[in-house]
């Protein structure tokens, strides 16, 4: 479509809602925002119905890609494949622009995996279809495990190809961060360690080379110039909060407790929290409480973590149940994403001028459904609730099968 109009809309600006609002959009950019807009002025109208139009959402960390690639240990689906549906799967979610978190250096996530592809295998893969014909915009996230001395090369390599799009480095050390040494005894034990091999496991990760200093502090110079955004991960901390900050880090990713995450966004910093932390009701690991640090001001954003649909149920659950302003939950999902990541000049938000990645979001009881996905004017998903026959065999729009045919 070069040009359409969405009419009778609740349109989610980045400041207000906007009742009976209309939205033209011409070549993929929206040009204009009014309570009525002549349907002359565009190809074809799609009537909202008083549904919600809110900017299309941006996920910076999602595990989803790995995960899509390798759904169990051992398991290889084809990357242009698993690329292909992991798409179809994010659209119906309403992402419109996606940054892949993909790790490397990071052993134990190998080890599990036990994927026949190598790391360099999967970046290659994944860019080549990311700049194919996709549904939705693709991004790469390179998560950096500082423990992986043999990979520190491969980051700039990566950077220097043009392959990534955010940079965040990494300590899962027991000890510090998200888990406690004994958390990591007792989850080794589970694992069918006995109490001895999981405690000299964990010294001995405690006890490997790990990148930091001139290295650490080159390889976020190395991005920095390359202007790629980079986050710290599990900061546990203000120290290092004050410490990634000093190098330039602009990113807060998944702070451990309520004084680092407000430490950080006093310094400027996006913080980044996990949706899926919001939509379950807490933390995996007995953490932040995701909720509660972003009614604090302590976290601006929301990326799924580990499970995609999580943002735009997280969105309206702050709003429904917590009382958030619906353009400032929306914000956490869209705008502020955007702005962390440098992309928010011509995306994140319903302004005129910016690219028409929307979405056309409908409450049934209460649960969003997406039922418009828009990625640059191009709807790219579409869905609606199924049609239903009566006793008299007539068409009803009703969620659930009324009788047996």
């Amino acid at each position: 479509m070069n040009s359409f109009i969405i009419n009778n809309a609740t349109v989610i600006t980045p400041g207000e809602v906007l009742n009976n609002t209309s939205i033209l959009v011409e070549h993929g950019i929206i040009t204009h925002i009014a309570p009525h807009i002549d349907e002359k002025h565009a190809g074809k109208v799609i009537d909202a119905g008083g549904d919600i139009v809110m900017p299309g959402i941006i996920d910076i960390h999602t595990d989803a890609m790995d995960a899509e690639i390798v759904p169990r240990s051992g398991a290889d689906i084809p990357v242009n494949i698993a690329f292909r549906e992991l798409e179809r799967k994010m659209s119906g979610c309403g992402f419109t622009t996606v940054y892949h978190s993909m790790h490397i250096g990071y052993s134990s996530a190998e080890i599990h995996a036990r994927s026949k592809y190598s790391r360099n295998e999967i970046f290659e893969a994944v860019y080549k279809a990311s700049q194919g014909n996709t549904l939705i915009n693709n991004k790469i996230h390179l998560r950096f495990e500082l423990s992986g001395i043999d990979a520190y090369d491969t980051c700039f390599e990566l950077m220097d190809k043009g392959y990534i799009g955010l940079l965040s480095v990494m300590d899962h050390t027991p000890g510090q961060g998200q888990i406690t040494r004994e958390q990591a005894v007792q989850f080794m034990m589970k694992m069918g360690k006995t109490e001895a091999e999981a405690w000299a496991m964990v010294d001995e990760k405690l006890n490997q080379p790990m990148i930091a200093g001139e290295k650490l502090e080159g390889l976020i110079k190395h991005a920095q110039n390359l202007h790629i955004p980079v986050a710290s991960h599990d900061d546990d901390t203000i120290e290092k909060v004050n410490y990634a900050h000093g190098m330039g880090v602009n990113i807060c990713e998944f702070p451990i407790t309520m004084e680092t995450a407000l430490h950080a966004e006093k310094l400027g910093m996006h913080v980044v929290g996990g949706a899926s932390n919001i939509l379950r009701g807490g933390s995996l690991s007995g953490n932040l409480n995701m909720k509660d640090a972003v009614l604090a001001g302590a976290v601006d954003t929301l990326c799924s973590d580990y499970y995609p649909p999580s943002i735009i149920h997280s969105v309206f659950k702050l709003y429904n149940e917590n009382g958030l302003p619906l353009h400032e939950a929306v914000n956490l999902a869209t705008l502020n994403p955007a702005k962390a990541a440098r992309i928010n000049h011509h995306t994140g938000s319903i302004e005129t001028g910016k690219d028409a990645d929307l979405l056309i979001v409908k409450l049934v009881d209460d649960i969003p459904m997406v039922t418009h996905t828009i990625v640059r004017g191009h709807i790219v998903a579409q869905a609606s609730n199924q049609v239903t026959y009566d006793k008299d065999y007539k068409l009803n729009d009703n969620l659930s099968l009324t009788n047996e045919l």
